[in-house]
């Protein structure tokens, strides 16, 4: 059970990583070009706040469940 539940997180963050990676290389470059429009920028900031929470999100899930599975 703790295995599936590790790899049902790793499918969905790779999910979303997939599902977001063009828009995000869009807003990055533009970003570094300084074009963002005040909705994109809001934009940009809510996708890497979603991605520092779920890295974290992540590895929460992998620190309580490594002792468990190694038991």
């Amino acid at each position: 059970m703790e295995k599936q539940t590790l790899e049902k997180l790793d499918a969905a963050l790779e999910a979303v990583e997939k599902d977001l990676s063009g828009r995000v290389t869009e807003l990055a470059l533009k970003s570094t070009t300084g074009t963002l429009s005040q909705d994109e920028q809001a934009e940009y900031d809510h996708i890497v706040r979603l991605n520092d929470l779920l890295s974290v999100l992540k590895l929460q899930t992998e620190e309580y469940w490594a002792p468990r599975i190694a038991s």
